[in-house]
């Protein structure tokens, strides 16, 4: 695969290039707001909560899942992978998603500090492994960071049946859809 050259269209438009790239087709963009009519409906209608808090799970879920697709396909990872763009930038998006998982176990794991220490050292971790891995390695890498960081977390954090998909579609979306490289054509 080979990065995006293409740049984003001025104005409101160009806000969707940003987030799906400037190639994306109208079927990449379909995808995406399935995924994120998924994740809205997901955060919803799957945790027992307070409806003000039910909302806001829905938004990050939606955003999440959205994102996730985003970076699945062909000219989100292209745009993600642009060749301006430096290995901080993936740090920086990994360092970001520190808060939807905050806001996830304040809001829904009780505010579990260590919970939250845990699950922002693993997404950390990680996240660096496969950041500094070789392009090759790095989806092997990631799923792994992902199996091993539920693993740990599991063992020493139990999880409530309530939003058990919260983490796994986060990790996910980070080590096995945003941060690996494109594969080459």
């Amino acid at each position: 695969m080979t990065a995006t050259t293409s740049k984003p269209r001025p104005g409101l438009p160009g806000l969707l290039d940003r987030y799906l790239g400037p190639e994306a087709t109208a079927l990449d963009g379909l995808r995406v707001g399935i995924a994120g009519l998924g994740g809205l409906l997901l955060g919803l209608l799957t945790v027992p909560a307070p409806l003000p808090e039910r909302l806001l799970l829905a938004l990050l879920t939606a955003e999440l899942c959205a994102g996730l697709m985003t970076a699945l396909n062909h000219a989100g990872k292209a745009w993600i992978h642009r060749p301006d763009r430096r290995q901080q930038r993936l740090l920086l998006f990994m360092a970001l998603q520190t808060i939807p998982l905050a806001i996830f176990i304040w809001l829904f794991r009780d505010q579990d500090l260590a919970l939250l220490s845990s699950a922002v050292v693993m997404l950390a971790a990680g996240g660096a492994a496969v950041v500094l891995t070789p392009p090759a390695w790095q989806r092997a890498i990631g799923l792994v960071a992902l199996l091993a960081g539920l693993f740990a977390l599991e063992h020493f954090h139990p999880q409530a049946a309530a939003g058990a998909w919260f983490l796994p579609l986060l990790y996910a979306r980070v080590f096995l859809a945003h941060l690996p490289s494109p594969r080459p054509d």
